[in-house]
């Protein structure tokens, strides 16, 4: 089966994303989700938009909808809301997506819920990656911001550390101050942190080696046809330390420029797709890495990556495709995934 008869069979696409009190971030992501919407259009999908605060309310566009197949760009959405005239932000937790699609049975596109749930965590990708020999930097994980003062200090990466919060994505709880050098500055930024995260990652800072340079690489695809496309992430104005947070990312302090190097760039995509498999994504995501003290070194994987995105989109655009292209390709490989997998199923069913 071809990919034109697979996308009449996956023809309506839900859109799933979440409300926004924050004006300014509403209006970004109408915009956004809007050009999503209107690349499928264009392309012969019927898609719709769906703007859920809670699993019920998801389950309603379902009813009412009866997509083909569904894309989410939150990751979790609680089970029911408290009260009728609940609002904000949907929570960090509450119901994987990608999970309760597959108890309905309905096909989406990224990655399965146990991969989903590994990438929001960033000690428990990291433990997985030195599992799988992966290279990346040296860490100390907190339960608690309580558990710091029982530490003992030969148990903690190499000064300079990055404390950041655990499971926590889009550089929420990393400042221009997130990075320390002795014990009383790091046990002053745990306690602040404390106060909003649980979950706490200390790790060694790579910044300040002579030849760091910080890479993000989008992937497209899955087995041997997956695209990975690396871009050299840099600050549009000269930063003392190394550090970019969600305001760099919101006001476009940072850039995602082309890997000028042939070997960087290569050694960059052969690294980023060890960490991918090792993390097991797929149809897209993205992996942050950095080059430092010669080697390469995996820092995260955002699973469920915002599409259409900035970096997403440089890094597409520095190997050749259009906005256009790179989403449409986000669809053919969930598509043709999906489409692989009732074929075995059924061939399975057969052979019973």
């Amino acid at each position: 089966m071809d990919y034109e008869q697979n996308e009449a069979i996956f023809r309506k696409v839900l859109i799933v994303s979440t409300p926004s009190v924050n004006p300014a971030k509403a209006m970004d992501d109408d915009v956004r989700f809007c050009r999503f919407a209107e690349i499928l259009s264009e392309a012969g999908f019927a898609p719709m938009q769906a703007k859920p605060r809670c699993i019920a309310h998801l389950a309603d566009f379902v009813h009412r909808f009866k997509p083909d197949i569904v894309f989410c760009a939150p990751d979790h959405l609680p089970a029911t809301l408290t009260s009728p005239a609940e609002s904000g932000e949907a929570p960090a937790k509450g119901v994987n997506l990608h999970a309760w699609l597959e108890t309905v049975g309905l096909p989406y596109v990224g990655s399965p819920p146990e991969v989903i749930e590994l990438a929001l965590s960033k000690t428990s990708l990291k433990g997985k990656w030195m599992r799988d020999g992966i290279a990346t930097p040296a860490y100390f994980h907190l339960n608690s911001a309580a558990d710091f003062p029982s530490i003992e200090k030969g148990k903690l990466p190499t000064f300079p550390c990055i404390v950041k919060p655990s499971d926590a994505g889009n550089s929420r709880g990393i400042a221009k101050d997130s990075v320390v050098f002795d014990m009383k500055g790091l046990g002053a930024l745990v306690t602040r942190l404390g106060k909003d995260f649980e979950h706490i990652l200390i790790e060694h800072y790579l910044g300040l080696y002579p030849d760091f340079r910080e890479i993000t690489c989008a992937c497209v695809g899955n087995g041997e046809k997956r695209l990975l496309m690396p871009a050299e992430l840099v600050f549009s104005e000269p930063a003392k330390i190394h550090v970019i947070t969600t305001e760099d990312k919101d006001r476009n302090k940072t850039k995602a420029i082309v890997i000028s190097d042939e070997s960087l760039k290569e050694g960059s995509k052969a690294f980023a797709q060890k960490a991918f498999l090792s993390a097991g994504v797929r149809d897209y995501s993205r992996c942050d890495l950095a080059f430092a003290n010669g080697e390469f070194w995996a820092i995260e994987v955002n699973g469920q990556p915002m599409i259409p995105d900035p970096w997403f989109e440089a890094c597409a655009r520095h190997s050749g495709l259009t906005e256009r292209q790179y989403i449409l390709a986000i669809m053919r490989a969930a598509i043709d995934r999906v489409a692989a997998d009732r074929r075995a199923a059924a061939n399975c069913r057969d052979v019973r």
